[in-house]
């Protein structure tokens, strides 16, 4: 009996080739082997989860969602774009004069001083209206007036129109006031020689100066500076006061120094101060300056001219009066010359009464 190997070789084989045939059917395709470096990145896309909230707020379990009610558009205005403003012609306001009052019909009579309060002290003053004389204090009105302050020698009263008047106790008092003296009396302190030579009269120049600060500011000086350093004081604005133009200096002077002192530091304008008035009748005071880069020197002499005023206006008044003592003297010779005639009038007067009863100087048509 033969074996049947011949069966089993025979699958076998055949098994063996359907294993070929469904590998090579179901063999994978190896890609083409190609750069990692992609030529284009796509976006990726994002997950997004739609979830809708107003959804879950509608069906609320707890009946707690209110709907809200659909709400109108509103139209919004167009606004046009804004026109340029028409071209205004400015006029400038008109400059009103302040309006002064006439001095009022009053004459301070007295004043009663009490301390340094002027609260308490007293004023005694005429309405030269009323012709009533009473006394005043701080406070009280006296017609449109005032009366808000109480010196020594001086009263002052504030009008309607908000001027103040100042009523003096004695004329000298408002001579040696220093708000009179700056406007009226300079005069009598500096006196013009010619353009660069003045007359100071020392004593009335302290009274009216009292101190180195006060000349600094009647003359609105400060320091002048070049390359950073001080060079000296330079003049300000002269309109504040008129001491500054009375002494022959301008706007934008620079003073270099005073008698040989250097006027740059504030020692030294000191030191200037107390040797121009330490100086003596007679002596000079010098000032270096410079003007628009011009250097020049103005000398001021100091003299007490008020005195030789009075000296030559005693000296005229003497020869008025040996002139009319003259013309008294013509007239004393005139009636003695005069005077024998009418003492024959009188006895040919007297010896007529005598021969004929009658004198012809009473006799009667």
């Amino acid at each position: 009996m033969k074996h049947p190997f011949w069966i089993v070789n025979l699958g076998l084989l055949s098994l063996v080739l359907v294993a070929f045939a469904f590998a090579y059917i179901s063999r994978v395709k190896v890609p083409r082997r190609e750069s990692i470096e992609p030529s284009v990145v796509l976006p990726k896309k994002e997950l997004k989860v739609a979830i809708n909230i107003k959804k879950i707020y509608e069906d609320d379990i707890f009946g707690t969602y209110t709907k809200e009610l659909p709400q109108l558009k509103r139209l919004e205005a167009v606004i046009p774009f804004p026109e340029p403003p028409m071209q205004e012609r400015i006029v400038a306001p008109r400059i009103i004069e302040p309006e002064f009052l006439d001095p009022l019909q009053v004459t301070l009579k007295g004043i009663i001083v009490v301390g340094s309060n002027d609260a308490k002290n007293r004023a005694m003053v005429l309405d030269n209206k009323t012709t009533q004389e009473g006394t005043y204090k701080v406070g009280d009105i006296i017609q449109d007036a005032q009366l808000i302050r109480i010196f020594k020698n001086k009263i002052i009263f504030l009008r309607l129109n908000g001027q103040q008047e100042v009523l003096y106790l004695r004329e000298q008092d408002a001579k040696v006031d220093p708000a009179y003296t700056e406007n009226n009396e300079w005069d009598n302190v500096i006196k013009k020689i010619t353009e660069y030579n003045y007359l100071i009269n020392p004593k009335l120049f302290v009274e009216q100066v009292k101190n180195v600060t006060q000349f600094i500011d009647m003359l609105n000086a400060t320091t002048a500076y070049q390359q950073g350093k001080s060079i000296g004081l330079r003049i300000g604005n002269l309109s504040k006061s008129p001491f500054g133009s009375l002494l022959g200096l301008q706007k934008g002077d620079i003073i270099i120094n005073v008698n040989n002192i250097p006027a740059q530091t504030t020692e030294e304008r000191l030191a200037i101060y107390k040797n121009v008035t330490s100086l003596k009748i007679g002596n000079k005071v010098t000032v270096n300056l410079i003007r628009r880069n011009t250097a020049l020197t103005i000398t001021y002499t100091l003299q007490d001219f008020s005195t030789v005023e009075k000296k030559e206006t005693i000296a005229e008044n003497q020869q008025t009066a040996s002139f009319f003592d003259k013309k008294n003297d013509n007239f004393k010779q005139q009636h003695y010359a005069f005077a024998p005639t009418i003492d024959k009038i009188k006895r040919a007067d007297h010896q007529m009464m005598f021969e004929k009863g009658n004198s012809p100087m009473h006799s009667s048509s």
